[in-house]
């Protein structure tokens, strides 16, 4: 028995649903927020393999930590899952595997952020470990600024948004590059542009997005980045900067992929289910 786990039905998910209907394989669909996860008993146990697609980083890692407890085979893992959540231990991890990343320095309270912001050199980016679409990232530009995001965070009420994260600021012309892995295959990549009026570039934000054509280091780097995270599903966002080349600035354990079927006309949902089949064969 396969699940799909979720908590909010995005197209996303609807495609993924509608492929292995295509494929007559029996899918349970597992909805985090009306069904409580018990750690030994009912029907999670006759599962074999789970697909965790939970938009909330904390219910994608406790659901795969239930799951996994009753011995079922989770894509991604638990262990993937925070450790892509949260971006701190996601970087903790690019370097053990000798990936580039921005230069980044963490600071716990307005007056050490305020020392990190000149130990970067403006401008710099602030943003806490946790949390997606570029919400509460802020692009810094001098101290007078720093100090008012600085103390904004201070104000938040949990203790993780508090914290900054603070990184160079990559000149990229507004874009990025996000690449999806599945296995040991690069799918593609796509460029992600802000919108007018923003430094952003997140589909979520409205970014536009564009067929990226692959080179033989992009695909190296994004299948090293995937498996420094142990991850089997995944998209790895990428900076190119002017002077150091690639850098790796994220990696998503439940990547949302519409923005990159748009661009590339790469039938994702298609590749992930066929890839979860291949899993329950083993």
């Amino acid at each position: 028995m396969i699940i799909l786990a979720y908590d909010i039905v995005r197209l996303e998910e609807k495609l993924i649903v509608k492929e292995f209907r295509k494929r007559n394989v029996k899918l349970n669909l597992l909805n985090v927020t009306s069904y409580p996860l018990h750690f030994s008993n009912g029907f999670l146990r006759k599962a074999t393999t789970a697909l965790i697609r939970p938009v909330s980083m904390y219910r994608a890692f406790y659901t795969a930590v239930v799951l996994e407890t009753n011995n079922v085979y989770t894509i991604n893992s638990s262990e993937t899952i925070l450790t892509c959540g949260d971006k701190i231990l996601a970087y903790k991890k690019l370097l053990e595997n000798k990936l580039p990343i921005p230069e980044t320095v963490v600071a716990f309270t307005t007056d050490s952020a305020l020392q990190a912001y000149n130990i970067i050199g403006f401008p710099v980016i602030d943003k806490p470990p946790i949390g997606s679409w570029g919400r509460l990232v802020s692009l810094i530009e001098s101290s007078k600024e720093g100090i008012l995001v600085a103390e904004h965070r201070e104000n938040l009420p949990s203790t993780q948004l508090k914290v900054h994260v603070v990184q160079e600021y990559v000149p990229t012309s507004n874009m990025d590059i996000r690449c999806l892995v599945i296995g040991d295959q690069v799918l593609g990549c796509i460029k992600r542009i802000a919108t007018s009026g923003d430094w952003r570039s997140n589909v979520a934000r409205g970014g536009k997005v564009e067929a990226f054509k692959l080179d033989e280091e992009l695909v190296e780097l994004s299948i090293k980045a995937a498996k420094a995270v142990n991850a089997e599903i995944i998209s790895v966002d990428i900076l190119v900067h002017p002077e150091k080349g690639y850098l790796v600035n994220e990696v998503n354990g439940v990547p949302e992929f519409k923005g990159f079927m748009k661009a590339t006309g790469i039938n994702v949902p298609e590749k992930i289910v066929e890839y979860v089949i291949s899993k329950v064969k083993r």
